[in-house]
């Protein structure tokens, strides 16, 4: 019923956007009505390269050439409004009548906007808009400061935002995840150009795969955002906007870097772009390859950063069909090899701890945009996918003993009976179509208004299944195969098969004008993994009593939607014991309330720009997911059920400032955050002692002894600092120099550490000495702790110099360090029987580079 309910409502919005679409498909003739022009630096006279000119409401535009001119042919006879736009420049408008068989002049002084102040953002509410009028707070990262700090994907630069952090969360494998307002990673959704198609098992390693040189610019959104674009947008959404061509050219870089000045990080670049004489079509390609050598921080053999070996190719197209309408189309393939551990160039499964896994990810999306003639109607129709392949090991066999040598040494080889068959093969699939229509209304109660409404369709494969574990067999207590309620032999490994599927309707009304907007909204989705419909409203009020003045004030509801897979489908190492998690029957999703008041205030002070923003957040979760530990079945997996458990509340504040005086920009974010559960969540585990301080046994169902564990719990939110912050500052003392320095603070934060007693992988094991003693089934008691962790300050600074070549061709060089302070863990656990987990603090050790970058 749901199902037929939504295809009606989808092929319904269809047929009432047609209606109105067919009046602008209309044949094109020479009407040799055209607007030339340049565009100039309003202070230094200097011609621009690359500013965008565009026809209000269209699609239709152009940029300006080497010389900063633009040319714009054969146009619609009649009154038009020309937009100005450009990178660290002021919007402006400019109405013009266009007669045909005439070519007019427009010409444009571009006012520099060092702080940013008519960015256009999307991510408020799906529709292009200045971030000034937008309903609810955006955050816009640039390029720009991907090439201050040398980022070469999408986690090295997203922590230049307030109230967002980036960690890397093992030491095996290292993978990254973004905590936004002092919630980890599964609370926030990635999307690409606005579309949810990073999957849970993409986002694993995501931020890492995503080259810098495909990002146009990204856009963060705090808070809920479920209403707006479904599961998983609880703390916030992270937009990924891909570059679009906005005239021929072409880019290419090359960067070495040298982890603690001893281990290679190679990655090299390129884009080019292509338009067409009459701006009607555009293409984009753009190809990365990155290898990094695995670095051994303690000196134990085990690697604390992976190697990584990375290719990247995608392209961005467009074609303007008409004045307005426009298709466009953007695709990537990524392929990539990981393996962190021990002896890295052996295979995995004869090494003490390996984490592996061979990535081939293939994703795209389609869109198109149509306008009314008079531009109050935009519909638009789109649809994405992504798909993951995924070759993997997770596990490995420890120190092997051979007649008293060290296995795998020379002349004493592992026995085969002891080598690994942790091989796991995942495949992922997702898909996802939708229909969007908006309305501009001239008056609508008591303002004018725009109304949005649509429909989404989202399904999401996982197949995981462990080819070499599956041949195993389940053996009841006597040693007999068991069978199912059909006869059949149940495997001890099942393939593990999960098919979402996610029904959504979503609408909201607008009203604004330049002083006021207020917002109502809501989004209706049918989940497959939850037995209700979901709604999830928002709404939002901005004032902007100036232009300089923006107030806003928003509430949303979010939740996330349980799977049968942990968040990010990744198998840790604790003793090389492999980790699965499971969904308690009765799962209910989580849900959010968030609330946010925000002040963002412009002002000039003589030749100094300045911006300051204060935001005020609070987060209520209810029914938060939790793992409950299920008792050792002695497989070589450990398992979990996801439950409810109770509700958690976070709140704070986020500042961030800027000050933008001649050759200087300087950017700073501070949050300061409380977070917190109802009732104390598990962290960890302890082996009960009695009064003489020996551990307590007692016999499980096979009659082993085995140490007796109890729950180590607490109300704290780990792995969340209650202070963080960034800063940037570029100075560009001539037009050939670009010096820029950067830095982030880590604040303390609580982060679990699972420890086995008598393992001496733990600092605080070998500190104690304690002896090597297990119970019955080989299982050492465990001494879990709740560390505190020291503040970090990660320092760095880039000096790049410009070589003109030519008017239109650069050569940059450029040298560089990051945390040039070596602000780094020094706790890391050592051995094969290390807790791979606990990791924490910035991501990189001190870190030299250099490189160059011709562009043309």
């Amino acid at each position: 019923m749901i199902r037929r309910q939504f295809f009606f409502a989808m092929l319904t919005l269809i047929a009432f956007c047609g209606l109105d679409a067919t009046s602008t498909v209309e044949f094109k003739y020479p009407s040799d009505a055209n607007i030339v022009g340049h565009v100039k630096d309003s202070k230094t006279g200097e011609h621009l390269i690359g500013i965008t000119i565009a026809i209000k409401g269209t699609t239709f535009g152009t940029s300006t050439d080497v010389t900063g001119h633009y040319f714009l042919r054969n146009l619609r006879p009649g009154e038009i409004t020309l937009v100005m736009r450009g990178m660290g420049y002021k919007s402006q408008e400019r109405v013009v009548l266009v007669q045909k068989d005439k070519t007019i002049e427009v010409n444009f002084e571009a006012e520099e906007d060092a702080i940013k102040l008519d960015d256009v953002v999307i991510s408020a509410n799906r529709e292009l808009t200045l971030r000034r009028l937008a309903p609810t707070l955006v955050n816009v990262l640039s390029d720009k400061v991907f090439a201050q700090v040398n980022a070469s994907n999408l986690a090295q630069g997203l922590v230049f935002q307030p109230g967002v952090r980036v960690e890397n969360n093992c030491q095996n494998c290292g993978f990254n995840q973004v905590r936004i307002n002092g919630l980890d990673g599964r609370y926030a959704q990635i999307l690409i150009d606005s579309r949810p198609i990073m999957s849970a098992l993409a986002g694993v390693y995501g931020l890492e795969q995503i080259p810098a040189n495909m990002i146009e610019r990204v856009e963060v959104v705090r808070g809920g955002g479920s209403a707006l674009y479904g599961s998983s947008a609880i703390a916030g959404v992270v937009n990924i906007i891909t570059k679009e061509p906005t005239r021929n050219s072409f880019t290419f870089n090359e960067s070495m870097s040298f982890t603690d000045f001893s281990k290679i990080d190679n990655n090299a670049n390129f884009n080019a772009s292509i338009v067409s004489d009459d701006n009607r079509a555009g293409a984009m390609v753009f190809g990365q390859a990155r290898y990094r050598s695995p670095w051994d921080a303690d000196g134990d053999s085990y690697s604390e950063l992976g190697k990584i070996n990375a290719r990247s190719l995608g392209t961005h197209a467009y074609l303007r069909l008409t004045d307005y309408s426009k298709l466009t189309g953007e695709f990537h393939t990524l392929s990539e090899f990981r393996r962190g551990g021990d002896r890295i160039d052996l295979p995995p499964h004869v090494v003490g701890v390996a984490e592996q896994t061979d990535h081939s990810v293939y994703s795209g999306n389609l869109k198109y945009d149509l306008y009314s003639n008079n531009y109050k109607h935009h519909f638009q129709a789109y649809t994405s996918g992504q798909i993951v392949n995924r070759e993997s090991y997770y596990g490995g066999i420890g120190e092997i003993d051979v007649n008293g040598h060290v296995g795998g040494s020379l002349g004493y080889p592992i026995p085969q009976e002891a080598y690994g068959n942790n091989y796991g093969v995942t495949k992922g699939r997702t898909y996802m179509a939708g229909l969007q229509y908006s309305y501009d209304l001239d008056h609508f109660l008591f303002m004018p208004s725009q109304l949005l409404f649509g429909a989404e369709y989202t399904r999401d494969e996982l197949n995981d299944v462990m080819p070499l574990l599956a041949w195993q067999i389940a053996m009841d207590e006597n040693g007999n195969p068991i069978h199912d309620a059909n006869g059949q032999v149940i495997p001890l490994y099942p393939e593990l098969d999960q098919n979402i599927n996610n029904y959504s309707l979503f609408g909201q009304n607008e009203w604004k004008n330049d002083r006021w907007s207020f917002l109502l909204g809501a989004r209706l989705d049918k989940h497959t993994e939850v037995k209700d419909m979901i709604l999830s409203p928002r709404a939002t009020l901005r004032y902007n009593p100036t232009r300089d003045i923006n107030l806003r004030a928003t509430y949303a509801k979010g939740f996330r939607a349980p799977q049968v897979f942990d968040e990010d489908l990744h198998v840790g190492v604790v003793g090389g014991e492999a980790q699965k998690v499971f969904n308690d029957p009765n799962l209910k999703p989580e849900i959010s309330h968030a609330f946010s008041l925000s002040a963002d205030l412009y002002h000039r002070f003589g030749n100094v720009q300045a911006n300051l923003l204060v935001e005020g957040f609070y987060t209520r979760l209810n029914d938060v997911f939790t793992n409950e530990e299920q008792p050792d079945q002695h497989d070589g997996i450990k398992r979990y059920t996801r439950v409810n458990g109770s509700g958690a509340k976070v709140f704070g504040l986020n500042l961030e400032g800027k000050l933008a005086y001649k050759s200087f920009q300087l950017q700073a974010g501070l949050t300061l955050a409380s977070n917190e559960y109802d009732e104390a969540q598990e962290w960890g585990l302890n082996t009960v002692k009695d009064a003489s301080g020996a551990f307590v046994m007692e016999a499980n169902d096979a009659g082993l002894l085995e140490y007796k564990n109890e729950s180590m719990t607490d109300t704290k939110i780990t792995r969340t600092p209650s202070v963080y912050g960034y800063f940037t500052l570029a100075y560009n003392p001539s037009h050939s120099w670009n010096i820029a320095l950067t830095g982030t603070y880590t604040g303390r934060m609580y982060v679990p550490h699972a420890i086995e007693y008598g393992v001496h992988s733990a600092e605080l094991d070998i500190l104690q000495n304690n002896p090597a003693i297990v119970d019955e089934t080989g299982t050492a008691p465990r001494i879990d702790e709740l560390k505190k962790t020291p503040a970090f300050f990660d320092l760095g600074f880039k000096v790049g110099y410009d070589i003109h070549v030519f008017k239109a061709t650069e050569i940059e060089v450029y040298v560089g360090m990051n945390n040039i302070f070596n602000s780094f863990q020094k706790d890391f656990d050592r051995g094969a029987g290390r807790d791979s987990g606990y990791m924490y603090g910035p991501t990189q050790p001190r870190t030299g580079y250099m490189g160059m970058t011709m562009r043309f």
